[in-house]
Parts: C-alpha cells; sequence; structure tokens
C-alpha cells in the first residue's frame, strides 16, 4: 500500500476514533443519570390476589406499597369489571338464553324476546349509563347500541359476540384512581385500542385520561397501540403524547403492533418496560425471576418493571409476593439503582453532523485498508473506492436516510475490524511458516524460548485487541442515540456479524496458503482422507451451535452447568464476559500464535478461524446498544483478562507438551 494513501486511512481512523471518544464520553454522562426505576403492578391483578386469599383490598395495597412499589397500572373497565363492581347487572346473550323462559313468566318481560348476538346492560347510575354508551357506541357504531324502551330502569341493548363485548375498553374508574392516589402510588394508566378508532375517538381515549389528573405515564393493553392500523392515526397517538408529555411504555419482547411508529414520533418520552408473563410466572423461581428483573435493568435499559404477582404458593401467597418485592428494591439499590418515577434517556444534547461523517469515515478507511491487504489495488482504485464511499454516505444523509446509513456502517463495521484485526496481524501466525526446518520435530531443544514465545504471543494479542475494540469504539459512537438505545431501531445482521468474518478470515487464509490463488478445483481433485471428513462435521457442528446461539433466542437450549457458570460470573465481576468469547475464542487466538512460535502448521488455521470468536464477540458486545457503554467496556475488559488467562494456561501446557515430544524424538534419533 503506498505509504501515503495509507497513512490518510490512519489519520482518518484516528479522527474518527476521537468523534467516538467523545461522542460515548458523552453518552456514559448521560446514562450514569439514567438510574431510576419504576416498580409498577396491576391494580386488577392485586385484586385478584386479595380475592383468592380472602385478603384486605385496602390492606394488600398498603403493604404492597411499603414493600417498595411505586406505581400501580389502572386498565380500563370491561363488561365484567363494572358488573362485578355492582355498577352494572350484565347480561350476555348466553346467560339470557339460559333466563329465556323465566323472565317470560314474568310481567315486565312478557314482550321480551332476545334475539342472536344481543347483550343487555342494566344501571343503576345515570352517569354511568351515559359514559358507558358513549364508550360503546364510538367502538360498536350507534347502530348496534341502542336504549331499552321497554324496561323500568336504564339500560342498553348491545349487538356483539360475548368476546368481542368482553374485549372493550369503557374508560377509567375515577374511584379506582382516587383509591391508588390516596394509598401515595403513582398511576400508570393501559389504554385500549380498538379496530374502528380515528382520530377523534383517540382524542376522546385522551380525555377519559384527564380526569386522572397527573399520570407516571402510559402503557398501552393488548396487542396493538391505540391508532393501529392507521399509521396516521399512530402519529396523532404520538402527537397527543407530545401535547401531554405522557411518557409511554415499549413492552420488551411483546411485540405490541403500531409501537414502532409511535415510538419514532415520541422516542423523547419512552421508556422499556419489562414484565414476566403469567404463564412463566407458574414455574419461575423467585430468584431466576430476581436475576431476571436486575439483568434488564442493567444490561437493557429497563426502567419500568411490570410486576406480576406469584399466584401459586405451598406458604403464604401474600408474604411471599410481598418478599418478593422487596427482594427486587434490596437488590437493584444494591446495584446502585434507586426507586420511583421511571427515568427518561434526555434528548437534550446532539451530537454534530460532522462526528457521524467521521465515524464513517473511520469505517470506510479500515474497509480500505482490509481489501489492500486482500488485493493488490491499484493507486487510482483506492481513492476511486475512498471517494464512492464519501459520495454515497453524503447522498444517503442528503435524502434523510440517516438511520439506514447508521445501520449499514455499524454492519460493516461490525464485519471489517474483526477481519482486518486478524489479517493485519497475520505475521503473529505466518510468519514462521517458511523457517528452514522442514519438520516440528527437527527443531532443536535450545531453540524452544519459552519467554520469548510468551512476549509474542502477548504482542499479536493484545494488537488483535486494540483494532477490534476501535470498531467496537466506532459501532458504540454510531449508535449512540436514544432510538438504538431504548430499541426503538436496532443494530441489524447480529447473525450475519457472528458469521461472515469467520468466512472472510478462512477465504483470506485460503488466499494466503494458496499464494493468493483460490486452486478450488486443484483441491477438489485430491482424495478426501477420513480425517478430512470429520474436520468437516465437527466444523459443520461447531458452526451450527455457535450461529444458533448467538443473539437472544436459541433453540439450543442454555446446559445447567452453563447456566451456573454464568450466574457466579455474574455476581462475581457485575458484568458477565461472554463464554465463547473468553472460553474458546482467546484461548484459541493465543494457542494458534504459540503454534506460530513453535512452527507447527498441522490445523492451524481452523485454530485461528475458531479464535476469530474472540474479536468478534467483543465487537458484537457493543452492537447491543441498549447496554450501557461502561458496563460493555467493563463486560469486554472481563472477557480480555479471564480469555488471555485460560489462553496463557493452554499455551504453557501446550510449549510443554511439545517439547517434550520433541525431546523425545531427538532422543529416539540419537
Amino acid at each position: 500500500m503506498p505509504k501515503k494513501f495509507y497513512l490518510i486511512l490512519i489519520f482518518f481512523i484516528i479522527a474518527a476514533l476521537v468523534a467516538a471518544g467523545i461522542i460515548t464520553y458523552n453518552r456514559s454522562k448521560l446514562e450514569s443519570n439514567f438510574k431510576q426505576v419504576e416498580l409498577a403492578m396491576s391494580l386488577n391483578e392485586l385484586r385478584e390476589l386479595s380475592y383468592q386469599e380472602g385478603y384486605d383490598e385496602i390492606e394488600l395495597l398498603a403493604k404492597i406499597k411499603n414493600s417498595g412499589t411505586n406505581s400501580i397500572a389502572v386498565h380500563e373497565d370491561t363488561l365484567e369489571s363494572l358488573a362485578l363492581s355492582g355498577k352494572i347487572l350484565y347480561f350476555s346473550d348466553k346467560e339470557l338464553n339460559k333466563l329465556n323462559f323465566f323472565l317470560k313468566s314474568l310481567d315486565p318481560f312478557k314482550k321480551f324476546q332476545p334475539a342472536p348476538g344481543e347483550a343487555y346492560i342494566i344501571f343503576n347510575d345515570k352517569n354511568d349509563y351515559l359514559h358507558i354508551k358513549e364508550n360503546l357506541q364510538r367502538q360498536l357504531g350507534e347502530d348496534l347500541v341502542r336504549d331499552l324502551g321497554f324496561l323500568p330502569y336504564i339500560g342498553l341493548k348491545v349487538k356483539g359476540s360475548e368476546e368481542k363485548l368482553a374485549d372493550l375498553g369503557l374508560g377509567f374508574s375515577e374511584e379506582d384512581i382516587e383509591l391508588v392516589k390516596n394509598l401515595g402510588f403513582q398511576v400508570i394508566l393501559r389504554l385500549k385500542n380498538f379496530a374502528r378508532i380515528n382520530k377523534e375517538d383517540i382524542e376522546f381515549k385522551f380525555k377519559e385520561s384527564d380526569k386522572a389528573g397527573k399520570i407516571s405515564g402510559i402503557i398501552f393493553e393488548g396487542e396493538a397501540v391505540l391508532g393501529y392500523p392507521s399509521k396516521e392515526n399512530l402519529i396523532h397517538t404520538a402527537e397527543l403524547l407530545k401535547t401531554k408529555e405522557y411518557p409511554f411504555g415499549i413492552i420488551e419482547f411483546a411485540g405490541q403492533k403500531g409501537i414502532e411508529i409511535v415510538a419514532h414520533q415520541a422516542n423523547e418520552l419512552a421508556v422499556r418496560v419489562h414484565s414476566i408473563t403469567k404463564e412463566e410466572m407458574e414455574i419461575i423461581s423467585k430468584q431466576k425471576a430476581t436475576e431476571r428483573w436486575i439483568r434488564a435493568a442493567k444490561e437493557r435499559k429497563v426502567r419500568i418493571f411490570y410486576i406480576k404477582p406469584f399466584m401459586k404458593s405451598n406458604f403464604n401467597l401474600i408474604e411471599e409476593n410481598l418478599a418478593y418485592i422487596r427482594t427486587i428494591t434490596e437488590e437493584l439499590k444494591a446495584n446502585g439503582f434507586s426507586m420511583g418515577r421511571a427515568s427518561i434517556l434526555s434528548t437534550t444534547y446532539q451530537e454534530p453532523k460532522i462526528f457521524i461523517l467521521l465515524l464513517i469515515l473511520g469505517v470506510i478507511s479500515g474497509g480500505l485498508i482490509l481489501l489492500k491487504n486482500t488485493f493488490n489495488l491499484k493507486k487510482y482504485q483506492e481513492y476511486s473506492l475512498l471517494l464512492l464511499g464519501i459520495l454515497f454516505s453524503l447522498v444517503l444523509l442528503f435524502i434523510n436516510r440517516e438511520i439506514f446509513l447508521i445501520k449499514l456502517m455499524a454492519l460493516l463495521a461490525a464485519l471489517i475490524f474483526p477481519t482486518l484485526a486478524i489479517i493485519n496481524n497475520e505475521k503473529y501466525f505466518f510468519e514462521n511458516n517458511n523457517s528452514k526446518f522442514k519438520n516440528a520435530q527437527d527443531i532443536p531443544k535450545n531453540n524452544l524460548s519459552f519467554v520469548l514465545m510468551i512476549k509474542q504471543v502477548l504482542i499479536g494479542f493484545f494488537r488483535i485487541i486494540l483494532i477490534t475494540l476501535s470498531g467496537a469504539l466506532l459501532i458504540a459512537a454510531l449508535l449512540s442515540n436514544n432510538k438504538f438505545m431504548l430499541g426503538i431501531e436496532q443494530f441489524s445482521g447480529i447473525k450475519i456479524s457472528y458469521l461472515v468474518p469467520l468466512l472472510l478470515v478462512l477465504a483470506i487464509m485460503w488466499l494466503r496458503v494458496n499464494n493468493g490463488k483460490l486452486m478450488i478445483l486443484e483441491n477438489i481433485k485430491k482424495p478426501i482422507l477420513i480425517e478430512h471428513v470429520i474436520i468437516m462435521m465437527f466444523f459443520a457442528v461447531f458452526l451450527i451451535i455457535y450461529v444458533s446461539r448467538s443473539g437472544n433466542f436459541s433453540f439450543i437450549p442454555v446446559l445447567g452447568i452453563e447456566e451456573k457458570i454464568r450466574i457466579f460470573l455474574e455476581k462475581t465481576l457485575i458484568a458477565r464476559p461472554r463464554n465463547k468469547e473468553f472460553l474458546v475464542g482467546y484461548p484459541a487466538l493465543l494457542l494458534a500464535m504459540s503454534m506460530n512460535y513453535l512452527r507447527i502448521k498441522e490445523f492451524k488455521i481452523p485454530i485461528i478461524i475458531i479464535g476469530t470468536i474472540g474479536p468478534v464477540t467483543l465487537i458484537n458486545t457493543f452492537c447491543h446498544i441498549h447496554t450501557p457503554f461502561l458496563f460493555s467496556m467493563l463486560r469486554t475488559f472481563n472477557g480480555v483478562w479471564l480469555g488471555l488467562a485460560l489462553g496463557l494456561i493452554a499455551v504453557t501446557i501446550f510449549y510443554y507438551l511439545v517439547k517434550i515430544f520433541r525431546e523425545k524424538i531427538n532422543y529416539e534419533k540419537a
């Protein structure tokens, strides 16, 4: 590579790293003030618990408050909840059919003839009648909601199946809101969507929420966000959230329809919410549930815990739940969090656009260095590729595709820098291949300097880590805005970023070994030996496990012993390093470099490929942008020192085994 062009690329990378340092420093300051977690529980679920246990509702709520819960989620009324509270008398079509014979024997009901799919609602209070009638007509249409004219009571005749009517949200109970507030809780409202919704209906729903006064926030209930499926309606929902300054929850792993549009429009009010489903609560232990909550706060910026109570226990169920909440509270405090209204990720600070351009330039420069190290590019090709990369980026910025450009550059950085880290340090893997000694056993005893080997291995290892960490820092800075940090936008291509660098390293190593020639046909013609089949099968299984265990979900379960190791490391080191990084990747890298020093060629390339998992996993840590930057740095540090320690142990054992083997060979020759 011409020295001048190489220096230009290095200058661009250094400038990008300076910009990345400034961005990540500001991000760390932002995250350090983002430490307040809101513990919320559902009023409906607590009522169910108190009813099940025969416990006074208000007394239970007071104890829940004292145990550490900050907020109570108030759901919209339903026909069932209104009937249970005594505000209405509700007969579904099925119930009416059962009562039909009896009703006809009574004088007021002689003319009564229920039609299929009809339900009847009788009211004690006229205000309840007016309020619920308006809600029902908005959601079902005026034709399907009519007054009952033949009864001496205020009533409604509603057309619709029992299932459809049961799911309708009918506004909030002022009595429930007042009860919750009087006990000192903050209020979270659960707004329900419905199919026929329009802008006026959305405004009506928000007007209903005004009755609650000052609230802590809104978590949308059900499978869809208020306003779905219309994009225009969802944008209107977001505008109303901003107007009223209501924080709103993004429930992890729930996949609520329409949440992405609302979150994009009102990202400054978004809060990550975690909840354990009812089904999971039936089988999960208190300890595992607590660990899950703390991990969500530490690693994923979750700031609302939507806690469901345990509904089964061999002991006192009320005391079990109170102890559970107290444990969560204590663990949060022990990890540096406080309880209260959920912290909102501030967006007041915006990085200058020039910083984004510098980061992009750094990624492009890294890619050009890798290309030049792989192919014999001519001078005009180098400058042309650099110019094309810059122009392409500027065009995407000009047409307002900044998020797409950031995702693309982050993915490229995740592919380029782990590969570059290995290829740019190939001398630590292949420098001694052309030694004057033809076979490993020919190397004399006094040529095996353990200290020199360790020195060479350490220099190579830290050079690889430094280059990889540069790419990781660029990714961390590229993704450092609240849309990525809150999971509204996500790094794209996790599986690709895990697999492609390994394939790139394999392809480039293949070219190196074959002096720049693919020689595919020549190698295909060679006879396949049994050891080749075993190696191919090993790598096929290895890749399946490796790729499937990458990311958040896997069809391969975590082994019991592995789970115990994870928990131990998490409690001991705070930021648990990834197993494949320190147990597999780094030791393999060190082993491959020691093999180079000891002039051992057999199986070296497969070990280098396995070793590439270390840098790949390091850089992937910073792709999980919802994890705080300093936490990712600590996780990386723990992975490096643990992997280095295990690798040096492996290298030491390997060195002495080789030495003993060679001494034995030389002795037999003598």
